[in-house]
């Protein structure tokens, strides 16, 4: 008899269209996951007043999945529940990066590292791009992971939910924030603050603290960082207007 779990996953592979040879071996689910890996599925309100209140639109393969279950459970959450799913930490620093996109979300929390979601564009040929986080002190890097959330859920499903982006032979699909910003255009930038990126774009590539940089120019802290997601989109060779 199928587990509920294989249930939810054939009706998921159903709803998206998905071909029915890609589904996981019932055998590695049922060895990966037990009977509480999956949870009553979230209400329609729910994903729209998250979408309402986050300002982005969750794919449609996530949304199918947290219909059918809120989340997904493996000791840890592969998958949050709806309401759990927010802004990521940044736990490992990435080169050029000094404010994270506002389309970043923490997706689940299996282990020592997060699995995140960039929510603002779509890989070319596939979907939001699923990412690590990377972990400071256990020596990892952010890395993109999947191409798009079915990508990797289908994948998480037949490595039986373990975390197989951590296997010495993985292939990854190069740095988040690169790609972030290779596929999206740089936050528009209000006229009235477009003079002030002379002044602080090398103050931000000398490193210096939001707090100061809105100290010396006048600037609130928010139009500090407006103008910082800005600039961190441009080389800095090539940010004075």
């Amino acid at each position: 008899m199928p587990s509920q779990l294989q249930e939810l996953v054939n009706c998921w592979m159903a709803w998206g269209g998905v071909d029915a040879a890609l589904g996981p071996d019932a055998t590695a689910l049922a060895a990966g996951f037990d009977d509480d890996a999956v949870r009553p599925g979230a209400s329609p309100g729910a994903l729209a007043g998250w979408e309402n209140r986050h300002g982005f639109r969750l794919p449609a393969g996530l949304r199918a999945w947290l219909l059918l279950s809120d989340g997904l459970h493996r000791r840890a959450p592969l998958i949050h529940p709806i309401s759990a799913i927010g802004p990521m930490i940044l736990f490992a620093p990435m080169d050029e990066l000094h404010i994270q996109p506002e389309s970043w979300f923490e997706l689940g929390n299996p282990n020592v590292e997060t699995v995140c979601i960039d929510l603002a564009y779509r890989w070319p040929g596939g979907g939001c791009p699923i990412f690590a986080s990377g972990d400071e002190a256990a020596g990892t890097k952010p890395r993109i992971i999947a191409r798009s959330f079915e990508e990797w859920f289908l994948k998480l499903l037949a490595e039986g939910g373990r975390e197989y982006w951590l296997d010495p032979d993985f292939a990854a699909f190069g740095n988040p924030w690169e790609a972030h910003r290779r596929f999206t255009p740089p936050p528009e930038l209000p006229g009235p603050l477009r003079p002030f990126t002379a002044a602080v774009g090398p103050l931000v590539w000398a490193g210096v603290d939001e707090r100061e940089i809105a100290a010396r120019t006048g600037l609130t802290h928010d139009d500090v960082e407006a103008i910082i997601r800005h600039l961190q989109h441009v080389p800095p060779n090539l940010a004075s207007p």
